[in-house]
């Protein structure tokens, strides 16, 4: 079935995804987990601007999303990246995000 999240970071992101078996299948929760790791991965080699790029898109989805769509950001997503966070990057982490997302990351931050 095809979501906004799913629809939009597979045309956005193509490359992305081109590992991802079943993707047809995957809920916006797998999509979105598996384009966090995918984000992870360009953070941990410093592909800065990429990494903007993934964020702005994201924050894109949050901002005129659903209840759903922005739960499942939060969830799988800033989750995700909080999980991987070290207080030595938390300010170039934050100041890589548009400014709508940094208070979403924030209160992941907190709850997580």
């Amino acid at each position: 079935m095809e979501t906004k999240i799913k629809n939009t970071l597979t045309k956005w992101f193509p490359n992305a995804f081109t590992s991802f078996t079943g993707i047809e299948e995957a809920s916006d929760y797998e999509v979105l987990n598996y384009f966090a790791q995918f984000t992870l991965d360009l953070l941990r080699r410093d592909q800065i601007e990429q990494c903007k790029e993934h964020l702005k898109i994201i924050n894109l989805l949050y901002s005129n999303g659903t209840l759903h769509d922005r739960n499942a950001i939060e969830n799988e997503f800033l989750a995700i990246l909080v999980c991987d966070e070290m207080p030595s990057l938390l300010k170039t982490h934050i100041d890589m995000m548009p400014k709508g997302l940094r208070a979403v990351y924030l209160k992941t931050i907190l709850e997580n």
